[in-house]
């Protein structure tokens, strides 16, 4: 894809339905997320080399440290989130994140929230005597 005039990283990758640090993955030469150039190429990896990283929000995976950090008007703290948001999608690659309905049951089953509506199950049952 060529950039064109107005274009950000981040809203290539909203758009194309990925986060950035898979856009970013895909494309090395990038050193500066912040500083990309009208008419500059860069490659929209292919939905099956995107493991784990397809997404409406862009930021998905970045903390708000490196989110600040990219906001930042320093050049070197820029450059340093772009190659950690690199590196890190590259330790992800063939690693495939889990469906909505296991994601939803680890986080139901590490916030004690099935157990609590067990136990109220067992008590409005033993009221109603069944």
């Amino acid at each position: 894809m060529k950039i064109k005039s107005g274009d950000t990283l981040s809203q290539i990758a909203k758009d194309k339905g990925m986060t950035l640090k898979a856009l970013l993955a895909a494309n090395p030469q990038i050193k500066n997320a912040n500083q990309i150039k009208v008419g500059q190429k860069i490659t929209i990896p292919p939905k099956s080399m995107q493991a784990g990283s397809s997404s409406k929000n862009p930021y998905e995976g970045m903390t708000r440290t490196e989110m600040n950090m990219l906001r930042s008007k320093d050049k070197g703290k820029n450059e340093a989130v772009t190659r950690t948001a690199q590196m890190q999608q590259k330790d992800m690659a063939g690693r495939t994140s889990p469906n909505k309905k296991k994601a939803d049951a680890v986080k139901d089953k590490k916030s004690g929230r099935s157990a609590m509506l067990d136990r109220a199950r067992a008590l409005r049952k033993k009221k109603r005597g069944y």
